[in-house]
Order: structure tokens, then C-alpha cells, then sequence
């Protein structure tokens, strides 16, 4: 008994000391702290005290020595906040509440762009352009500092695999795709058509109508990575010629959809092919700087749309 009690008067007098010594911590913004796995408690109060995270060395080891938390002190990134106490730093540390990095996938960008930032958080990663799957979408994700590149993509084709099969059992059942991987296909090149989202259900329901009347598709962003293959962005403007490039993904030699994505789609583009706007459209063109589009039903009134827009600009 007289054990116990003494053992309990010692926890609750270093409890109290803690917040004497520790007090309020000087730090005048937030700090991120990056402990190491192998680090031990002395290195790890180190760190914290040279980051003025703490004040007092001796009052945290004994804090945590005190409290049995050495062996389940978490290795990561953590973020501490001024005026963190001790029970607040070290609940961090035990419970593994982790300060999570961003990686983002840019709306139309390609598998070059996403390897390259693989390789810049992870320089030793052995990942190459074939590891990368077309069936990613574009969004922001979260990683700890101590992730791998492959476990960091792991991650990103999980999410993209639940959400985007989500996606396809909510579909329209009308629409013409026969998997997800055509409706990744189609919503690469929605994607590239325009950046509004009101917009993008309206487009994917002309290409719709362009493909149940056997008509190409005709979009210039598959003729322009026929050109770059997602390698760079076309430094120019597109020339008539171009549309005459020999290729697979070019869709004004081509019927159908090309034979895999031109980018990777956001989750609106998505959404836009899955339940597109029913319409009698199948031609549309830019009419402004906004990325706002004019559509039509027939040809002639396609042509009046291009001369509008060229005398918009």
C-alpha cells in the first residue's frame, strides 16, 4: 500500500512539476518535428528541446519515463503548436497523431507528372511509367514522411479504385461504356475539353451522341497528345495538318474511344460521363477566354458558332 501511494504522490508531483518546467512552450508559430524510427527517447527529447518544443529535458524524460510511454513513443511527423503542454506533446508522440503531407494530381496531367513527384518525395524509389495505372484520378492526397513512393501510389489506387467504382454503379445505365476503364477513357478527354464543371456533363453527352451516330469524336486534346504522348504540353497551337497525325489516340482518324486515357480526370469529369446531360448536341466550340463553350445540333449551326466565336475573340 505504502509502495502504491508513494508511486502515485510521485506521478501526480511530476504532473505538477511537468507544468512548471514545461509551462507554455516559447514557440511563435507552429513547428513540425520529423522523429526517425530507431530513435530513442534521449535523441527524440533532443530534437524537441532544440526546436524549443520543450524547456526542461529532465521534466519530459521523467515525464515519460514516469508515465510508461517510452516504448510507445510513434516515429513520423508530428506538428506541435505554441503553448502545446507536456500531456499534449506526448499524447502526440504515443497516439501516432501524424502531421500528413500533400501530394496533388493537377486535373490533365499524366503519368510523367505524377512519377516525377514520386521520385522527388522518394529519390530511391525503383517505380517506372509502366508501375503507373491509367485508373487514377486526379486529387489531393495525403502521405506521412516516412512513406515510400510504392506504398504512397498504393494508397492513391486504392482511393481511386472505391470512389471511381462508386461512380460506375451509379451510372446511367444507357450510357455506352462497357467498364470503368472506357469511363476513365472518356473522362480523360472531358477533362482536357474544359474546366467548368456545369459544362462537363453537357460535353460528355455530345461525345455520347457523337458515338451512337458513328461519328469521330474530334477532340483536339487527343490530337495533341498523339503528338506529345503526355511527355510535355504542345508549345503551340494546333495546325490543320495535325489533325491528319497518324496515331491511335488521334480521334479525327479514329472512331471510338482511343485505346487508353490522355490524362488523369478529376472527379467532376467523372461524375460528368457517368450521368451526363441528355441532349440533341453534338458539335460545340470555345466562345470566350472563360473556357465557356457554344453547342449545336447540326453542322450549319456549328459553323455560325465558329464565326461567333471568332468575332467574340
Amino acid at each position: 500500500m505504502l509502495k502504491n501511494f508513494i508511486l502515485l504522490v510521485l506521478v501526480l508531483t511530476i504532473n505538477l512539476l511537468s507544468y512548471t518546467f514545461f509551462g507554455p512552450n516559447k514557440l511563435e508559430h507552429s513547428v513540425n518535428i520529423i522523429v526517425k524510427p530507431g530513435m530513442r527517447l534521449n535523441e527524440i527529447t533532443n530534437v524537441l528541446h532544440s526546436e524549443s518544443i520543450i524547456s526542461s529535458k529532465l521534466a519530459f524524460k521523467t515525464w515519460v519515463k514516469i508515465n510508461r510511454l517510452e516504448r510507445d513513443l510513434k516515429y513520423g511527423e508530428f506538428m506541435f503548436k505554441r503553448e502545446d503542454s507536456i500531456y499534449e506533446i506526448t499524447k502526440k508522440l504515443n497516439k501516432g497523431d501524424y502531421a500528413y503531407r500533400k501530394l496533388t494530381i493537377v486535373e490533365g496531367t499524366y503519368k510523367y507528372d505524377l512519377l516525377s513527384k514520386l521520385k522527388m518525395i522518394d529519390p530511391e524509389t525503383q517505380l517506372t511509367l509502366e508501375d503507373i495505372p491509367d485508373e487514377i484520378i486526379a486529387n489531393t492526397y495525403k502521405y506521412q514522411v516516412t512513406d515510400k513512393a510504392d506504398r504512397i501510389l498504393q494508397n492513391i489506387k486504392k482511393f481511386s479504385n472505391d470512389l471511381s467504382f462508386n461512380i460506375w454503379e451509379k451510372r446511367q445505365k444507357s450510357i455506352p461504356l462497357n467498364n470503368i476503364s472506357e469511363m476513365y477513357i472518356l473522362a480523360s478527354i472531358v477533362e482536357k475539353e474544359t474546366a467548368l464543371k456545369r459544362e462537363k456533363p453537357v460535353i460528355a453527352g455530345v461525345f455520347y451522341n457523337r458515338l451512337k451516330s458513328k461519328m469521330r469524336l474530334q477532340s483536339d486534346p487527343t490530337v495533341e497528345f498523339s503528338i506529345t504522348l503526355g511527355k510535355k504540353k504542345l508549345d503551340r497551337k494546333l495546325y490543320r495538318k495535325d489533325l491528319k497525325f497518324i496515331s491511335e489516340f488521334n480521334t479525327y482518324v479514329n472512331h471510338g474511344l482511343p485505346p487508353s486515357i490522355i490524362c488523369f480526370p478529376g472527379i467532376d469529369s467523372l461524375i460528368a460521363v457517368s450521368k451526363p446531360y441528355k441532349s440533341d448536341y453534338k458539335y460545340f466550340v470555345s466562345k470566350n477566354l472563360r473556357g465557356e463553350h457554344f453547342f449545336s445540333t447540326n453542322y450549319k449551326e456549328h459553323l455560325e458558332n465558329i464565326r461567333a466565336a471568332k468575332n467574340a475573340k
